[in-house]
């Protein structure tokens, strides 16, 4: 990999730079001591008005690591962080886009449900991405929705190449999810839920290292977007397994 542009990256990303150890603070809420009560909650929506099922939970390493999911809903987070059970809920972190954090109504249960991190994927998307790998270089987790934004139809959207850069330079592994019946559970436009299977595939996560060694000439972009085309893959192959 071209270590020059790596390089460039990595200044941007001000990866090599020290960090506060308060820095996880900022994400951290009073609305969480309501978490307990609203799994609870959560939970026995899951199991009885959704059926909701997780699969290959084996597959998620010990962190830090990146959760990238499918995004057709806004209850997809919801229903990964109630699938990966308390003792990870407690470790990620999600990035979340102003859309959805600058709504007071939808802010109040994320930041009971999460420890969320506001991110501008239009304006600043760079802030996002540092945020991401101090989160990682402080051990933790973190969430990423690699399209970017809802899809309405329920297709995979392509995935923007910022995952693929965070896995690259910070070395954390990329656990690809599929996320099934959320669509039709709530769709986009909907207040309500409505009684739907929900399924959630943890696939084996991608160790972007391994792929860094294949294209050691490479320039850095290619290979952060080589990353993000496996995940893109893989997610892909989920959906179709699902689908049969």
């Amino acid at each position: 990999m071209d270590e020059s542009t790596s390089k460039y990256w990595r200044k941007y990303l001000r990866i090599d730079e020290p960090i506060d150890q308060t820095f996880l603070k900022n994400f951290h809420s009073l609305n969480s001591i309501l978490n307990p009560p609203f799994f609870f909650i959560i939970d026995m929506l899951s199991r009885s008005y959704f059926s909701a099922e997780a699969h290959g939970l084996e597959n998620i390493p010990d962190p830090p690591y990146i959760i990238a999911p499918n995004h057709c809903s806004s209850m997809d987070q919801t229903m990964v962080t109630w699938a990966i059970g308390r003792t990870r809920r407690k470790e990620l972190y999600t990035l979340t886009t102003k859309f959805f954090f600058d709504n007071p109504f939808a802010r109040f249960f994320m930041k009971i449900g999460a420890n969320v991190v506001r991110i501008d994927t239009e304006e600043d998307f760079m802030s996002a991405l540092q945020a991401a790998c101090k989160v990682i270089k402080l051990g933790k987790s973190i969430y990423i929705n690699p399209e970017g934004t809802r899809s309405e139809t329920g297709e995979l959207l392509p995935f923007r190449p910022g995952v693929g850069v965070v896995a690259v330079e910070t070395g954390a592994p990329i656990v690809p999810v599929y996320i099934d019946g959320t669509i039709k559970a709530l769709p986009p436009g909907s207040l309500f839920p409505m009684p739907h299977k929900v399924r959630i595939y943890f696939d084996r996560p991608i160790r972007a290292g391994d792929l860094v060694k294949e294209q050691r000439s490479e320039r850095a972009y290619d290979v952060y977007k080589a990353v993000t085309d496996e995940l893109y893959e893989r997610v892909k192959v989920l959906k179709e397994k699902v689908s049969r």
